[in-house]
């Protein structure tokens, strides 16, 4: 029997996706796009060539900090590709993809990447208003552009983080989890990050956004179909809410974004009852993407260097 493998479930999912929400198209499209650049050997030569601290405080991600060497022209097609896309399918679908259109042109590739990494949304307005595009459309098409860089780093990084990690953000990139996953036949609990694809466990009875522990302040919302396999943990506290979804394996990383684009009338019950995701990043990443130097002598090696 064939072994369908992480980008194949990932592309059927999209599929479905896209024939039951057409209204989705933009998104989908501009998913399927980051799939395949992804897998391109540039953004994991940028991971072997980057320099992380050699020692960080505790509970800071392994990111923090980071000088990572990406090549402009590289940086610039890509981004071009996705402005192409978002153009092109927005344009069809009469949705804010259209809004692109040649001012794709005036974006600076490596600053939106790197702002995009770094959860800057004041570098990111800044942005939009020299390219004359949307803030919100811009922040939506920098999550893609900055998904290749950010997935090659989970593949690096993430197999090498501590198990004992106990914050509530991702180890790898410091962005708040997408949603939880209750796996297997014991259902353990592990967060996941719609960025990176980051993978962590975390205590059950604790709110990954303000650390507040026991049952009087913690609660969830339970739909009346798939009461078990679907829920939403919701915290008195802060008011955050977080969506809990139970399967038997691991998602991939690529398919953490569906599970949470697919989940989304969750999203709707948790915030009909004014609970919201944080607004603010958990971390200030500090993260800095430069030109590489010139190519080095055959036979070096240099995976994550640091400093």
């Amino acid at each position: 029997m064939a072994t369908t493998t992480a980008p194949d479930r990932t592309r059927q999912q999209i599929d479905r996706l896209a024939n039951s929400n057409p209204e989705w198209t933009v998104w989908l499209a501009l998913w399927d796009t980051t799939l395949d650049a992804a897998a391109d050997p540039v953004w994991s030569v940028a991971v072997d060539d980057a320099t992380l601290a050699p020692s960080l405080a505790t509970g800071a991600p392994r990111l923090t900090g980071a000088t990572v060497p990406v090549k402009g022209r590289d940086a610039a097609a890509w981004v071009r590709r996705l402005v192409g896309v978002a153009a092109k399918r927005g344009a069809g679908a009469g949705g804010s993809g259209a809004a692109f259109g040649e001012a794709g042109d005036r974006l600076d590739p490596v600053a939106l990447i790197e702002a995009s990494i770094n959860q800057d949304a004041a570098r990111l307005d800044a942005l939009a208003s020299t390219a004359g595009i949307a803030p919100d459309a811009l922040a939506a098409l920098a999550q893609f552009a900055a998904a290749p860089l950010l997935h090659a780093f989970g593949r690096a990084i993430a197999p090498g983080v501590a198990n004992d990690w106990d914050e509530g953000f991702c180890p790898v990139c410091g962005a708040w989890p997408a949603m939880t996953e209750r796996r297997g036949l014991e259902r353990a609990r592990r967060l996941r990050c719609g960025r990176c694809g980051g993978d962590w466990g975390n205590a059950v009875v604790r709110c990954p956004f303000c650390a507040v522990a026991g049952h009087d302040r913690l609660g969830s919302l339970v739909p009346e179909a798939d009461r078990e396999a679907r829920q939403v943990e919701t915290c008195a506290a802060c008011r955050g809410y977080l969506k809990s979804l139970t399967t038997l394996r691991a998602w991939a990383a690529t398919e953490v974004a569906l599970a949470d684009l697919s989940t989304v009338e969750l999203d709707l019950a948790a915030i009909e009852r004014d609970y919201a995701r944080p607004e603010t990043p958990a971390v200030a990443l500090g993260l800095r993407l430069t030109e590489p130097e010139a190519d080095p002598a055959p036979g070096r090696a240099g995976v994550l260097r640091r400093r």
